[in-house]
């Protein structure tokens, strides 16, 4: 069995990147040529609907909030990538990947809204345990109530159907843009 290593970046290069080298190696680069296209496409749309955001929303990635202990992306994550590709802009960036936060640097990340893979659990019981956190209560998001939840493999697979994640992420932001 012959092994393949497939780039992984998380923007629409590394999407892109990532369609190339699989339709090599599965010997269908005409089929991926069509979809590279394709996506390329997305992505462009996606980045003009973007470029008439005047101020970009200040997003917090939340992994986990169990036990009142918030974990949360800093860059060079698929978080980091999704939000970028949504028009938005990640509050970490004092480090790289997940870690726990302080109560101290989430209030001084003052997110406009919260993100977080929906896994299916009960919509009111992630939002009262996420907003019942003294810290997030005191910053905008939690103040507004302001939380996204998307499907886990579908926000962060950076795959074929990133453009359109990156899209509904987009639309949950700053509302659909024609």
């Amino acid at each position: 069995v012959e092994f393949q290593s497939v780039p992984e970046r998380y923007s629409a290069q590394g999407v892109l990147a990532k369609v190339r080298a699989v339709g090599q190696a599965l010997d269908a680069s005409e089929r991926a040529d069509v979809l590279e296209a394709d996506i390329e496409r997305q992505f462009r749309a996606l980045a003009e609907k973007a470029g008439t955001v005047a101020g970009r929303k200040k997003v917090l990635f939340v992994l986990t909030a169990a036990g009142g202990k918030i974990q949360a992306s800093g860059t060079g994550t698929a978080a980091d990538g999704i939000i970028a590709l949504a028009g938005g802009q990640n509050v970490i960036t004092d480090y790289a990947g997940y870690k726990a936060l302080t109560e101290e640097a989430i209030i001084a990340a003052d997110p406009d809204v919260i993100l977080m893979m929906d896994r299916g659990e009960d919509p009111a019981t992630v939002a009262a345990e996420l907003f019942g956190n003294a810290a997030i209560s005191l910053t905008k998001a939690g103040q507004n109530k302001a939380l996204i939840r998307i499907e886990g493999a579908y926000l962060l697979g950076f795959g074929p159907r990133t453009p359109q994640a990156a899209g509904e992420l987009f639309d949950a932001l700053y509302g659909p843009k024609p």
